[in-house]
């Protein structure tokens, strides 16, 4: 059984972050797509406009040596229905340490959380080829909420570049 400890993301530990990002953009086959980097992680989850989260999940080694197992990202969101709910980004664990707890615990962080801040819900989105995610996130006794009349969008950088100059000049 692993050893490790769940607790909030410092600073100094972006460029494990980014490792770990890493490895799940080659998981979902988008590594072509990741612009991250560590300045990114820096201003965007410890800077003065933060806007992540993040729980990481630390292996301790009786050398005294650690390193990163998995992150947890989390955001905090807010629906007129229900108020505040916690959204989490990204769940991952290095291949090494699945199937040892290491998910369980970040997840159980954000659960706990999320409780603590009066949340009505978590969110999330997994993609339809990840069985064993699927299959964790059905064990905790999330729901799928795919409906038919709901649909996700998305606007890339020059899409909303070419948007924004269409509206502009109407």
């Amino acid at each position: 059984m692993a050893e490790f400890i769940v607790r909030d993301a410092r600073v100094d530990d972006c460029d494990e972050i980014l490792r770990l990002i890493k490895g799940l953009a080659e998981f979902e086959k988008k590594l072509h797509l990741l612009r991250t980097d560590t300045e990114t992680l820096k201003r965007d989850g410890f800077g003065e406009k933060k806007v992540f989260d993040c729980f990481v999940a630390e292996e301790t080694q009786s050398t005294g040596r650690s390193r990163l197992a998995g992150y947890l990202m989390y955001m905090w969101s807010f629906t007129t229905l229900t108020g505040r709910f916690l959204y989490v980004e990204d769940l991952f664990v290095e291949r090494d340490f699945r199937r040892k707890g290491v998910g369980s615990a970040l997840w159980a962080s954000a659960m706990k959380l999320a409780l603590s801040w009066g949340c009505g819900y978590m969110q999330w989105m997994a993609k339809r080829g990840n069985t064993s995610g699927i299959n964790f996130y059905k064990q905790l006794g999330a729901l799928e909420t795919n409906t038919n009349n709901l649909m996700t969008f998305t606007l890339d950088e020059d899409a909303m570049t070419t948007a924004c100059s269409k509206i502009v000049s109407d």
